[in-house]
This record gives C-alpha cells, sequence and structure tokens, in this order.
C-alpha cells in the first residue's frame, strides 16, 4: 500500500500525474470534501495543468481526478462494499494489476478506455441494493487528501489504470446497470420473481379443438407489475396513491385514474407484445381496471409513511441529511420519503447581502434575528419539532410581510396555505392543510388569537391529532399538529386564554419590529431577493436550523433570552389586561362599591401605564361581571348609587389606596 503524502515534502501531484499517465486532468478540491467549489471545473482541460498555480492550487487541499474524455478516457469503477472487491477480481482478472484506489469503504478501480464506454451509472443488484457507480465523462473521483469522515484517501495497489476495452469489462450477474439488458421471461417477459409472487398474468380456458384462449385477467399479478415498475405506495389514512418522481426526488399524489390508464396501457403492450396474449387488449374495461388498482391499495400500502421525519431539508437539487449538527448533501432518493421540497438549490458558497443588510438587521434587534434565522430552518425543515408558533409584529412599513413572503418563496408556495383562526372550529377547514407544512396568517387583525378557532392553534403545533374530512368526500382521517406557523400583525395580537396562560406561554414566539420606516419599499422586493439570493437565503436558514439543532440537542427546546421570553409574557398579561388591572388597583372592601364606568375609566388609564392597548368597551363589557365574580366573589347590581341615580356596578369593592 502506498499512502499518498499530506504534509511532508513530497510532490502528490506529481505522483498523480505519473501514475494516471499523460493528459489527465485533476481537480482541486476543498480539503476534507468530495465536492470542487472551482466554477467550470467540468471544462477544465489538460492545458491547466502547465499552469504553476494551478499546481500550487491542486496541492493545498483533496485532489480529484476528472474522468472520462477530459482525460483520455480515465474512468473508475466505484465499489461501496470490500466483500465484492474479490468476487469482481475473480471475474475481471486483467484488472487485478489495475490501479486500485480507497477512500472509507470499498475501493475505486481505475481504467483506461478510448473510446465507446457508456455514461455514468449508478449500480445496484437485481434485489435493489446498492453496488456502486461506473464513473465516466461528467463525473470525477477524489483520489487524494482527506475524506470527510476523517481517515486519508490512499492508493491501495500502485499501478497504471488497466487499458481496456468497454466491452471485455465481466459484470456480476445479480447487478442491474443500464448496459445489462433484462433477461426475458419464457412467455410474457416479465421476471419469474413476479409470476412466483402473483401467479401468471392470465387464466386460460380451452375452446374448441382443445384450443387456450384468455378467460380471465390475473388483477394480482397486474396491480404487481405497477408496484414493481413504480416506485409507489398507498397511504390508508389519507386514502391517496402517491409516486415517486425520480426527477424531483418527491413523492406526488396519483390519481386511481392515473393509474387504471398506466395499467390499460400496459396491457395493451404487452398484448402486442406477445402473440398468445393478443386477446388481453378486450379485457381493459373499467371493472377490471378498477378490481387491479383495488388489489394496488393492499401490494403497497404503507401506513404514516410520511409520519416520521428525519432530519432532512429537501431541495430543488438534493437533499440535506442532517447528523448532529453537521450535514451531508446528497442525491434523491425513495428512502427519504419526502412530498415537499424547497424550489431552491443548494450553492454552498452563496450568500445574501441585500436579504440580510436590507430586510433582517435594520428591522430587528440582533437577538432576534438569531431567532428568525433559526425559524427559517425550522420552517424548512418541515416539521415543528419545537412546539412553537412565531409572530412577527410591530409597525407597518417595516419589513414584516416581505421576510414573510420571503419565507414562503424559501419553502415553496406549493408548502404553504393560510391559517384561518374563524374557520377552525369547522368541519373541512383542517383537511386543507393536508400536505402542507407552512401555514401563513399576514397582516392579520388584533383580535386573530381571540376568535372562537384560535385554541386549535395550540394543537397545530403541539402535536395533537385531528380528525381531517373532506367536503364531498367519504369519511375522514387522522392528521398530527406539526404544522410550522407564521403570522404577522401591525397590532399586537390578543389571545383568547380561556384560563391556558401556561399553554400559550410555551407555544408562543414574537418578534417585534421596532425600526424606522424604509424611506423606500420596492414593491417587488421579495422576489427580486429569491431570484438573486435565493440560495444565499437558503445556506442562511440552513445555519439556522443546524443552530436550533444544537439548541435542541443541549438543551431540548429553543434558546431564547431573558427579553424574548419578556416578549411572550408581555403579550399574555395584554391579552388578560383587564384581570390584571383588576388585581393590582381593585382590592374587596365591605360596603364599599364602584360603578361599571368608574372601572371602565380607571382600566383605560392603566393600560397606558403598563404600555397595553386598553380592550374595547364592548369586550369589557363581556369580561368584567365573571372576573368580579371569580376575583371577588361579588356580582353585578344595577342599583349602585351615584348623584342621586341608580348604576350599574359592583358591591363590597373599591380602588386601592396609595398605602396598600
Amino acid at each position: 500500500m502506498h499512502d499518498l503524502p499530506v504534509n511532508d515534502s513530497s510532490d502528490p501531484v506529481a505522483y498523480l500525474c505519473g501514475l494516471l499517465g499523460p493528459g489527465v486532468v485533476l481537480i482541486p478540491v476543498p480539503k476534507g470534501e468530495k465536492s470542487p467549489k472551482l466554477r467550470g471545473w467540468q471544462k477544465i482541460t489538460a492545458e491547466a495543468m502547465g499552469n504553476p498555480g494551478y499546481l500550487d492550487n491542486l496541492r493545498n487541499g483533496n485532489i480529484a481526478v476528472l474522468l472520462g474524455a477530459p482525460s483520455g478516457g480515465i474512468c473508475s469503477i466505484d465499489m461501496d462494499y470490500e466483500g465484492d472487491v474479490e468476487p469482481f477480481l475473480e471475474l475481471n482478472p486483467g484488472l487485478r494489476n489495475s490501479l486500485r484506489s480507497k477512500g472509507r469503504r470499498g475501493c475505486n478501480i481505475w481504467v483506461k478506455i478510448d473510446e465507446g464506454y457508456p455514461p455514468p451509472a449508478i449500480l445496484k443488484t437485481t434485489g435493489g441494493n446498492a453496488w456502486g457507480e461506473w464513473r465516466a465523462t461528467g463525473n470525477i473521483t477524489v483520489i487524494h487528501g482527506l475524506h470527510p469522515q476523517g481517515m486519508q484517501y490512499h492508493i491501495e495497489h500502485e499501478a497504471p489504470p488497466a487499458v481496456i476495452r468497454f466491452e471485455e469489462i465481466t459484470w456480476p450477474g445479480d447487478l442491474r446497470a443500464p448496459w445489462i439488458p433484462d433477461e426475458e421471461n419464457e412467455e410474457y417477459s416479465r421476471d419469474a420473481e413476479l409470476r412466483e409472487k402473483y401467479g401468471e398474468p392470465v387464466f386460460f380456458g380451452k375452446g374448441k379443438g382443445d384450443e387456450p384462449y384468455v378467460k380471465e385477467v390475473n388483477q394480482a399479478y397486474w396491480a404487481g407489475l405497477y408496484g414493481a415498475e413504480n416506485i409507489a405506495l398507498f397511504e390508508p389514512d389519507e386514502l391517496t396513491f402517491y409516486r415517486y418522481q425520480p426527477e424531483t426526488g418527491i413523492y406526488a399524489p396519483e390519481s386511481a385514474d392515473a393509474i387504471k390508464q398506466a395499467v390499460s396501457c400496459r396491457m395493451l403492450t404487452m398484448s402486442r407484445e406477445i402473440e398468445a396474449l393478443a386477446a388481453l387488449e378486450t379485457f381493459r374495461d373499467n371493472a377490471t381496471l378498477n378490481a387491479i388498482v383495488a388489489h394496488l391499495r393492499g401490494i403497497i400500502e404503507k401506513r404514516g409513511a410520511f409520519a416520521s421525519k428525519q432530519r432532512i431539508v429537501h431541495l430543488s437539487n438534493g437533499v440535506l441529511a442532517f447528523e448532529g449538527h453537521e450535514a451531508e448533501f446528497l442525491p434523491f432518493s425513495p428512502a427519504f420519503l419526502s412530498r415537499n421540497r424547497s424550489p431552491i438549490p443548494f450553492e454552498p458558497d452563496a450568500t445574501c447581502p441585500r436579504f440580510l443588510d436590507e430586510l433582517v438587521c435594520p428591522a430587528v434587534h440582533p437577538e432576534d434575528a438569531i431567532l428568525l434565522q433559526k425559524m427559517a430552518g425550522l420552517c424548512l425543515l418541515g416539521v415543528n419539532i419545537i412546539q412553537k408558533l412565531l409572530i412577527l409584529d410591530g409597525l407597518p412599513g417595516r419589513g414584516k410581510s416581505a421576510y414573510a413572503n420571503v419565507l414562503q418563496g424559501l419553502v415553496g408556495i406549493q408548502n404553504v396555505t393560510q391559517l384561518r383562526t374563524q374557520h377552525l372550529h369547522e368541519r373541512f377547514e383542517l383537511f386543507k392543510y393536508l400536505r402542507r407544512t407552512l401555514l401563513v396568517g399576514v397582516d392579520v387583525d388584533a383580535d386573530f388569537l381571540s376568535s372562537k378557532g384560535a385554541p386549535v392553534i395550540k394543537g397545530l403545533v403541539g402535536g395533537d391529532w385531528f380528525d381531517a374530512e373532506q367536503k364531498g368526500g367519504t369519511g375522514s382521517f387522522q392528521m398530527q399538529g406539526k404544522f410550522n406557523i407564521l403570522m404577522t400583525s401591525n397590532a399586537r395580537l390578543r389571545v383568547r386564554l380561556q384560563g391556558d396562560v401556561g399553554a400559550w406561554r410555551r407555544r408562543l414566539l414574537i418578534v417585534r419590529y421596532e425600526a424606522e420606516k424604509k424611506p423606500k419599499e420596492i414593491g417587488d422586493f421579495p422576489d427580486i431577493l429569491l431570484r438573486t439570493e435565493g440560495s444565499g437565503i437558503l445556506n442562511w436558514a440552513l445555519e439556522g436550523l443546524a443552530l436550533l439543532f444544537a439548541d435542541i440537542d443541549a438543551t431540548g427546546n429553543i434558546r431564547l433570552t431573558d427579553r424574548q421570553h419578556g416578549m411572550v409574557d408581555s403579550l399574555l398579561a395584554e391579552s388578560d389586561s383587564l384581570r390584571h388591572f383588576l388585581t393590582a388597583r381593585v382590592v374587596s372592601a365591605p360596603g364599599s362599591d364602584l360603578t361599571t364606568d368608574e372601572i371602565v375609566r380607571s382600566y383605560a388609564h392603566y393600560c397606558p401605564e403598563m404600555g397595553w392597548e386598553a380592550l374595547a368597551e364592548t369586550v369589557i363589557a363581556r369580561q368584567l361581571p365573571s372576573l368580579m365574580l371569580e376575583i371577588f366573589r361579588t356580582t353585578k347590581t344595577h342599583d349602585i348609587q351615584r348623584d342621586g341615580k341608580n348604576r350599574r356596578g359592583f358591591r363590597d369593592v373599591a380602588f386601592k389606596t396609595e398605602e396598600e
């Protein structure tokens, strides 16, 4: 074994060029990483290898080989597991003396092919297990430096890449690859395992002269065939089919009618390919297709498929998987079971100076800028793991709505829907939240959290289970409240407490916009930011998510400052301002009395002292009798004497004196 030097005086670039031969193109990669940061690295040619500055750059980190045509046909066979290496070399003894390099596991076997090789491909076994990759034009393979997991890349067998024709490579018999044709079945061009599990595609009868004819379609076979040819699942709680979309990496809803059409086309194709099944074309009636779909429900059923969320963020060009506070960028995979993704691509070096300097930092307290960052990351995650909702309040024109619009664009507008507290207690409102991750109320009124349905919000973020019913649909299904919620308001909201102050205190986060109004507003500023700095804003939010994970791992929840706790306490106190006033300014006093007007006037002076907005008189009139009974055990009466007239009020109470 020859370990390539890292920090000593030897020259890894010269060593690799000598090993791989003239014409090889080496690509600089940051130390400890697998992906180049150099722009346009795919177009680098061998001419760059004569540039001293480029060569010096190569020596400062990891080194990768630009595979395929740019390097004269140098390709690599990347094998995931050590146990597969020796069997492969037994099939290909000519490759035993070829260059082999190793990172964390398995190895790369290097070959040189002048022409006639396929493009890159993922290699799996016929059972669907990972085997490795064929790496060629358009790929790189890191051969020197520090692996992201901490070990060194090294040369396992020191030799030049074997010169070979691609057709001379013998692949394992259980390998599935684009250039390996599927073996045909004896009769129906289908896999024997499928027929073993579900039976033959059709059942034959005997006609005149014992001539066989198609008597009946085997519905289970055709359901199984659809399941084998598509990555799909059926969520029974939602009564919905989902089919995996490899181009986006998400599971998208698929109607039963679309499935019937796909099965019908497949039956037609087979009827034309196999003479004995020509009559199959006539069996594609709606009753048969409905029966096949019914079988399919049971075959691909996966209850709660999207309920258990991993620590992943699904983006337009891949998936970021968090382990601890660190994230690894991975290609799409059906194993992630995603049905929501951000439309923003991941670009690790992207920044967002205008977003931070013009929208976030000037508008809020520095502590709250970090809180906004963490909550943006949580919204990207798509699951409310801290069971809190975010309120942005303050005077108009400070950027609250612009921030909310940017956040919705970052999450993906298809994953967002409007939060309407006035309808939350109605039968069908919750169904519209299906497949959404972010609920938004923009520029809501002060009583938004005081409506009849507002208390439901606590359950929507707190993990409670709800029955969601579709209008015009059949039945209902259970849905767990793990939604992220964002609301903006130009007024300070008042909460419908109903005696549950503790629960609201655990759920609320508040960011107050108190900066001066911007001298000039740009109407489409959120769209401009998403278009020009979308990937940078994404990186900002991802950093916030890593900070949030660190908070959770250390404390079990998001870290808040005393000031941020105080904002919530103040809002809850203001929401219960009449109770606070009565407790602070009124006492039991047998023989004394107060009129309702006297209490209202005193309360109206008390609220500005506390920095609160007073309740409307109609609200006071509704709340006051019950509070007076609860706190002072006195009921409303209509015969309190003032100026010789009867007034409404309460007996055995008085205002506190200064000494009290």
